[in-house]
């Protein structure tokens, strides 16, 4: 087989899910056949996506509202049901903004295969698919693809997004693009940051992604939390904040203090949830830093990421605003801030 991957799809499902989840596969490692990596100019369509499905090991099918309006994605998904021999399970299923019931309705041969849904984000999406089709290879994807993407990819998450805020997208729908291009939350730091989703971390805290920054070798380490909230409403910002930090729970007394550290946080360590999750992500992440090994010095904040520029709302720590009490440190950030132009090339 020339490719590990297939992927049909709705051309209206083609820049928010196909586009992503090829790029999310092609940077960890994995080949795709997707028509915009396999076909140049002057090709033959039919004869690229008959090639492609013949030598392919699996066919991901994304399955949606717009799928089933369409015959020539159905012409793939009969072509690799043709190919299927007797239990052989060719077929990957991806369920986006659909329900099991419009599934059976619509096909349903596919309701009887496990599908993984977009919901999850598709760095999940990804690892469900390799843990079903190449189990061998599942323990060595990475946490983040972000350490594998280039510059050019930067370059086209930040092209994607922007073009999606114009057309007044959802926070779910900026959320499938991160998942794919983490890429992007590397610029939010000027250090070299790790990227780890919250896919990676059993956690009671209710975050997107985790922002893991070794200050150098002797400087600190911080642990940012990200979560997103509404394209459209900003207001949300201080009750997804009030969220978190109900959920770090109660605090604990904790005296010890590097002596360098100049961030002058709130330590994981006085709040035994956010050690929990601080131990895990410790797993997914490798530094240098000294202080690498006691996940409860690193210092550790929430920035929500939320609406659009010019209505940032900035609690301090310990601020009661509206009622509400942030004991830990926060900021926030619009998602213009992902998009901007002119922003350096994130550091690898």
């Amino acid at each position: 087989m020339n490719w590990n991957y297939f992927i049909s799809h709705a051309s209206e499902d083609k820049r928010l899910v196909a586009a992503p989840l090829a790029h999310y596969f092609s940077s960890t490692g994995f080949s795709v056949w997707y028509d915009d990596f396999s076909l140049k100019v002057g090709d033959s369509i039919l004869a690229g996506i008959n090639t492609g499905l013949a030598e392919s090991a699996y066919g991901i099918v994304i399955l949606s509202p717009s799928f089933f309006k369409k015959s020539w994605p159905q012409r793939e998904l009969a072509g690799l049901m043709a190919q299927m021999t007797g239990t052989e399970r060719r077929i990957l299923p991806v369920w986006h903004e659909i329900t099991s019931a419009e599934i059976i309705r619509a096909a349903p041969l596919l309701a009887d295969i496990k599908a993984v849904s977009t919901s999850r984000g598709l760095n999940a999406v990804a690892e469900e698919i390799v843990r079903a089709s190449f189990p061998e290879r599942a323990a060595s994807m990475p946490a983040s693809n972000s350490e594998n993407e280039e510059f050019s990819d930067f370059a086209e998450a930040q092209a994607t997004l922007r073009d999606l805020l114009a057309l007044g997208v959802n926070r779910e729908d900026v959320f499938l693009v991160i998942s794919a291009y983490q890429i992007l939350l590397k610029q939010l730091d000027s250090y070299s940051p790790l990227i780890v989703p919250a896919t990676r971390v059993s956690s009671e805290l209710p975050f997107q992604f985790a922002i893991f920054t070794p200050h150098g070798i002797t400087g600190p380490i911080s642990l940012t939390f990200v979560l997103l909230g509404p394209v459209e409403d900003k207001a949300e910002t201080l009750n997804i904040l009030a969220a978190f930090d109900r959920a770090c729970g109660p605090e604990v007394s904790f005296t010890e203090r590097p002596s360098n550290d100049y961030l002058r946080g709130r330590k994981v360590g006085e709040f035994p949830t956010v050690v929990n999750a601080a131990e895990q992500i410790k797993h997914r992440v490798a530094s240098r830093n000294i202080h690498y090994e006691r996940p409860e010095l690193w210092n550790f904040s929430a920035l929500v990421i939320c609406g659009r520029r010019g209505e940032e709302i900035t609690p301090k720590q310990g601020d009661a605003i509206q009622g509400i009490s942030i004991r830990i440190h926060s900021e926030t950030a619009s998602y213009d801030r992902l998009v901007d132009e002119g922003v350096a090339r994130p550091v690898s």
